[in-house]
């Protein structure tokens, strides 16, 4: 008898540790639960997860507050936070292309991080959708998106740090077929866009990103850009340390006089 009390103690203990290990955020006021089994299944669970991380930092959220919404309310069925929502998870499980949103607008984990119940309400936004949506975004809504990515790590902070450390760097990412703004890099040898990462280098924290044509930058363009960094980083931390790293390209006379 003591050994089945202690195999029930046991198990008990399991399925205590397992539902603290995944207790999810309810949607719309009903509970999500992890099973295996089930009519429809998704093999992305792991995005749910995923949305537990943005739920603490909004970022997505506080996208669609950057962008204006001009469409016709009376026929709209997604909203401007469904659709990042939708976009930005579906590129976080490697489905890159928005052609992906045909196959996956019915499932029911992007369903859930996009917001809408997985059975009862409608699919998300399809192919056509979601590229009307992207080519929305005008470049001054794309400027505030920065600033808010920028502002998310801000408030990552509990008090205003001694020291940070900009952390530059542009990255290749290789592009196929007749896409805006892709250029022939000679160094990388391909057809590429060149985003440009902003790190902080001591925590890691991203501080902002921007995608660019496939070429290197120049100098007094990343000086533009690092005077907005700084000045817009510097109006909410007055007295933090803030130093540059970054390849020779990132260093040009005018950020030098400009930092005296």
């Amino acid at each position: 008898m003591s050994k089945i009390n202690n195999k029930i103690s046991k198990n008990q203990i399991a399925e205590t540790a397992q539902h603290q290990l995944f207790q999810l955020s309810d949607v719309q006021g009903k509970s999500v639960e992890i099973s295996y089994t089930g009519k429809d299944i998704s093999s992305d669970g792991g995005l749910l997860l995923l949305k537990e991380l943005e739920k603490q930092t909004g970022i997505i959220s506080g996208i669609s507050k950057c962008i204006t919404d001009n469409r016709d309310q009376r026929y709209i069925d997604h909203s401007l936070e469904q659709l990042l929502s939708q976009r930005i998870y579906q590129i976080a499980a490697g489905y890159e292309d928005s052609n992906d949103c045909d196959e996956l607008r019915s499932d029911s984990v992007f369903k859930i991080c996009s917001g809408k119940l997985p059975q009862s309400e409608g699919d998300l936004a399809s192919q056509p959708t979601m590229s009307r949506f992207e080519n929305s975004v005008r470049r001054s809504e794309l400027y505030r998106i920065a600033e808010q990515i920028a502002l998310c790590f801000i408030n990552s902070y509990e008090s205003e740090p001694e020291v940070i450390i900009i952390d530059c760097d542009d990255t290749n990412n290789n592009a196929y077929g007749n896409q805006l703004q892709i250029e022939y890099n000679h160094y990388y040898g391909e057809y590429c866009f060149m985003p440009l990462h902003m790190y902080e280098g001591i925590s890691g924290k991203l501080i902002t990103t921007m995608l660019k044509p496939g070429r290197r930058s120049k100098a007094t363009n990343v000086f533009a850009i690092l005077k907005r960094v700084i000045d817009f980083t510097r109006n909410h931390w007055c007295q933090t340390k803030i130093i540059i790293r970054g390849d020779s390209h990132f260093c040009s006379q005018e950020l030098m006089d400009w930092a005296k």
